[in-house]
């Protein structure tokens, strides 16, 4: 029997990454069948087919052919689209079926529930980012036959150059935490958007670079499985999802934060004025 890779790998994806965004949404409380069909949401689906079949392209084909090109900028495609146009479109949707609720509630003569917008929302940066996980990890599994030398390459243990770079890069982290800490508290002392800043990124630097450096340490003294590179290389990628999601927080938390500040200061200083030309 002829099994299509291609059809049958993000078939099955998208079936986990469903059940999977039903299970997470029924543990917040949002028990909707929906969720097993329905777009939106933890984890994006989308990104997880079109990795997943993105994935199964490169491992049996490999990354120089035609299909696995194809199949990566059709991929990127559905993913731009997923947190830009789609997402755009369907916050607008919202937004109307908002004002048209709000207008049928002012008792409108127009026909308004009749006029309500289908809601298709996409997707914010981190349920993209799980749903490419979701997709990489499940396409290696099931081509896990073909990812034998990937395997094989996580599972030796590091040249001595190899883990020098890995202790540099881990110690960086450890250092450059405490560095951006002094900076930014003596640069802003009073800020608590600041002061919650340097806390996220002190507690990446550290928790990343002390697990590191311990891998790497046990990577050197052969300490059986421990060993293996793929320890190190796992708080890579943990430190660099965590460092996307301390950036995603800052660029949606911290300009507000910051102008909350700043107007509460300007209050203040007008009040201190106000006393002063009072005295």
């Amino acid at each position: 029997m002829v099994i299509n890779s291609y059809i049958v790998v993000p078939l099955a994806t998208w079936a986990i990454a469903q059940i999977a965004k039903f299970t997470i949404a029924t543990l917040k409380g949002q028990l909707d069948l929906r969720n097993l069909y329905a777009s939106g949401g933890m984890p994006s689906v989308h990104a997880a087919v079109v990795t997943a079949l993105a994935t199964t392209a490169y491992l049996v084909d490999g990354p120089g052919s035609h299909l696995f090109g194809f199949t990566a900028v059709f991929g990127a495609i559905v993913i731009y689209d997923s947190l830009g146009v789609r997402r755009s479109a369907g916050e607008q949707s919202v937004a109307l079926n908002v004002l048209i609720s709000s207008l049928a509630r002012g008792k409108s003569k127009l026909e308004l529930p009749e006029l309500r917008v289908k809601e298709v929302l996409g997707h914010n940066p981190r349920e993209v980012a799980v749903g490419v996980a979701v997709g990489i990890v499940l396409g290696g599994l099931f081509n896990f036959d073909r990812i034998t030398p990937l395997t094989s390459f996580l599972q030796h243990v590091p040249l001595t150059s190899e883990l020098a770079w890995y202790t540099v890069i881990f110690a960086l982290l450890i250092i450059g935490g405490l560095i951006q800490r002094f900076f930014l508290r003596r640069r802003f002392p009073k800020s608590q958007a600041y002061k919650s800043l340097t806390g996220k990124i002190l507690t990446a630097t550290q928790v990343t670079g002390w697990i590191g450096l311990v891998m790497a340490a046990l990577e050197y003294e052969h300490a059986s499985y421990l060993s293996w590179r793929f320890w190190s290389i796992l708080m890579l990628l943990v430190g660099a999802i965590w460092a996307i999601n301390i950036v995603v927080w800052a660029v949606k938390t911290l300009p507000a934060a910051l102008a909350a500040e700043a107007n509460v200061a300007r209050k203040l200083k007008w009040l201190v004025f106000g006393r002063k030309r009072r005295k």
